[in-house]
């Protein structure tokens, strides 16, 4: 439904005509063990209705409101269950610029996902603004701890003990899967907070073909919309991770 007849009708205190049948989470892709299903239709853009704003963000939405507009992808991919490596119970990788990461997941026959496949995972088949509903949930996943100060200039060393010290220093992320809410409709673990994730970005006026998708671990506000746009393919830092994706049944 388009946004501005939505709001009219609420307005004007029209009834809203009655959403469409949620599709379950589809099972008929062929993906690898480690890895899930994401099948559904994703939209470029969408407005819902904010029932908690505070700290210029929105904490909570109106459930069963919901306006989508072009362009319509259809989604049909296996994305990695965790955050590379991978593996439940490893702490996810860091400090890989975006190149590292294409070229990690490219050595296992997979491929980084692009911004919609990573959204369309996070909201599931409901188009959620979190991985488990419609408001945010304090611990639900690893999103809410205290923002500790880093220097970024020890973090852009070239001496690997340097930046691996700040690193080690600022750490506050968590081993995959170790908040067991925070995971999607298809399945998929940690996609809001513990660490930023690489994508291939999908929208034509970001200014590079790379983004972040997620947040951190001190980043409370985040969720399944809205793409850190800001860094290039050489960018790296002591909170950014990233996972793979694959063409189900066929190559990344």
């Amino acid at each position: 439904m388009p946004f501005e007849l939505l709001i009219a009708q609420l307005l004007g205190g029209a009834p809203l005509p009655a959403a469409p049948p949620i599709p379950a989470p589809s099972s008929s892709l062929s993906c690898p063990a480690d890895m899930r299903p994401v099948e559904g239709l994703h939209y470029e853009f969408i407005q819902r209705l904010c029932t908690s704003f505070h700290s210029d963000h929105c904490f909570a939405f109106l459930p069963g409101v919901l306006a989508v507009e072009p362009r319509a992808t259809p989604i049909h991919t296996c994305m990695d269950t965790y955050e590379w490596p991978n593996h439940a119970g490893v702490v996810p990788a860091v400090m890989d610029r975006f190149v590292d990461a294409e070229a990690k997941c490219a050595g296992v026959g997979k491929r980084l996902c692009s911004e919609f496949e990573w959204e369309q995972a996070c909201e599931g088949p409901e188009t959620l603004p979190w991985s488990y509903g419609q408001r945010q949930i304090v611990g639900a996943c690893n999103s809410d701890k205290v923002y500790r100060p880093v220097s970024e200039a020890k973090l852009a060393s070239n001496d690997p003990g340097v930046w691996q010290a700040e690193t080690k220093r600022a750490w506050q992320g968590e081993p995959a899967g170790a908040y067991p809410a925070c995971i999607s409709a298809y399945g998929v673990h940690d996609l809001i907070g513990n660490v930023e994730e690489w994508v291939t970005t999908s929208r034509p006026e970001w200014p590079f073909r790379s983004g972040l998708k997620g947040g951190y671990w001190s980043k409370p506000w985040t969720g399944c919309r809205g793409t850190n746009e800001r860094h290039g393919p050489q960018f790296r830092f002591y909170e950014v991770g990233f996972r793979c994706c694959k063409d189900p049944g066929g190559g990344g």
